[in-house]
């Protein structure tokens, strides 16, 4: 990873319509902390943003923004914050192991489009479904789901921060298929940037 703290900082606060972010984590400290600037910054500008996670991160996210003065119930700006959860949200949509598109786009593209039509035009998205297909070894299904959000990234001008959980010692072992998945993306980091210091 060859950006600074302060340009993924920055990345996190404004990203542009299309960007898709992948955050490489072995630590939930480090996911929260940049999901909290990337879905904070958002709410606080008016946007929306849209967190399709595991009951764990939407309860430390929640936590988080409210320390920073960000009550996702009601958001500083005009924007609105929805949560889903990853595993139920992912079973919504696989068919015989592999993302469906059809159902893919069943599932988040009616969300996508409530949005809007509260006039929220400016999205923020983050999910973590594709790590639990990462967990499962299923790297071809965790491809197939990233070209999906891409299709989606570029039919919405909205943007994505991927989270994916590391075992240094499994990345190690499947170093090829993580470039598999890094080159779906716009932007990639790891949790040796230490937002702390941004």
């Amino acid at each position: 990873m060859t950006e600074t703290p302060e340009s993924w900082d920055r990345l996190l606060r404004s990203p542009f319509p299309c960007d898709h972010i992948i955050q490489l984590y072995t630590d939930d400290a480090v996911l929260v902390r940049a999901l909290a600037r990337f879905i904070g910054a958002g709410l606080e500008q008016g946007e929306a943003a849209v967190a399709v996670a595991t009951a764990e991160h939407i309860a430390a996210l929640t936590a988080r923004l409210a320390a920073i003065g960000c009550d996702v119930a009601t958001p500083a700006g005009h924007g609105a914050f929805v949560a889903l959860d990853a595993e139920r949200t992912l079973a919504r949509f696989m068919v015989d192991g592999m993302p469906d598109r059809a159902a893919f786009r069943s599932v988040i593209v009616p969300v996508l489009d409530r949005l809007r039509d509260t006039g929220c035009h400016k999205i923020r998205l983050f999910g973590e479904m594709v790590n639990d297909l990462w967990e499962q070894n299923n790297t071809t299904a965790t491809v197939r789901l990233e070209e999906l959000w891409n299709e989606l990234l570029d039919e919405y001008r909205v943007c994505l921060l991927c989270a994916y959980h590391i075992d240094p010692i499994d990345a190690e072992l499947r170093r090829g298929l993580l470039h598999q998945i890094t080159r779906c993306h716009s932007h990639a980091f790891g949790d040796d940037t230490d937002l702390s210091a941004a």
